[in-house]
């Protein structure tokens, strides 16, 4: 699992500015570096098909992080 990964969405939940623009859609690779988290579309992908096999999202946070790898 990576760990930066699980901060930023730690990150996300907490902050309702950054749920947001997740929401809105904005790039989360970007948004990450914006807020000092650093990873790759790649790793992004990767994090999220390990969290999805676990189970470890809310139904509506599978829906918002899916959409953004399309």
């Amino acid at each position: 699992m990576n760990a930066t990964l699980a901060k930023f969405r730690q990150a996300v939940r907490d902050r309702s500015d950054l749920q947001e623009k997740v929401k809105a859609g904005v790039d989360l690779v970007v948004l990450g570096k914006e807020n000092g988290f650093h990873f790759t579309q790649e790793e992004v992908e990767d994090y999220l098909r390990e969290v999805r096999n676990g189970y470890d999202f809310t139904q509506e946070e599978q829906l918002i992080w899916l959409e953004r790898i399309g």
